[in-house]
């Protein structure tokens, strides 16, 4: 009895060092996105001069808007701190108005959690009030293009995290773009 308990205590000492490390390893990994000033914007009309487009981002970040053939939205370029470096930039903003979401994308640098800095492309989805997946309004995602080694990352891809409301990280890692429901997929989760 006395074998089994202390193997129990040393396995949920294991444990423990393990999902340490593991968080120590999600809170330095990967870049530093703070998605405030875009929540902020989310569901706020587009200005007079936005064109249309059908896609928000650019390249391996770049995701449709268009929900059929003819559907498009308003698109436009505003002066923002898009990644919450700290650094007010051009940013491109698209109001996708049926699903009620505000994205956001610039190409250049960006902070990492390690210290680093980062360089691509990130896209960021906010979701507004009353949008018709009934998701809480400031929530949304953030995916950025990394170099294998770049902000701590081990592969080359895509790394992204959701956020909740208030803007703290739920889920982070390597992730996908999924475009049908305005959201990202985390495929090797690290947090």
């Amino acid at each position: 009895m006395k074998r089994r308990m202390t193997q129990a205590v040393l396995a949920l000492l294991v444990a423990v060092a393990v999902g340490t490390a593991m968080a120590q390893t999600a809170a330095t990994q990967g870049p530093a996105v703070k998605p405030g000033a875009v929540a902020k914007r989310a569901g706020t009309p587009a200005p007079a001069s936005a064109t249309k487009t059908k896609a928000a981002g650019k390249g391996t970040v770049k995701a449709s808007t268009a929900n059929s053939a003819t559907d498009d939205d308003s698109a436009w370029v505003e002066s923002i701190d898009v990644d919450g470096d700290g650094n007010v930039e051009d940013s491109n903003l698209v109001w996708d108005d049926e699903d009620g979401v505000l994205l956001a994308s610039k190409e250049g640098t960006f902070a990492c959690k390690n210290g680093a800095t980062g360089e691509g492309g990130i896209l960021i989805g906010v979701n507004a009030k009353g949008n018709p997946r009934k998701r809480p309004a400031g929530s949304g995602f953030w995916i950025a293009a990394v170099d294998a080694g770049e902000c701590g990352v081990a592969a080359a891809g895509l790394w992204g995290c959701k956020f909740d409301a208030t803007g703290v990280e739920t889920a982070c890692g390597m992730a996908t773009v999924d475009e049908a429901n305005d959201d990202i997929v985390i495929v090797a989760a690290k947090k």
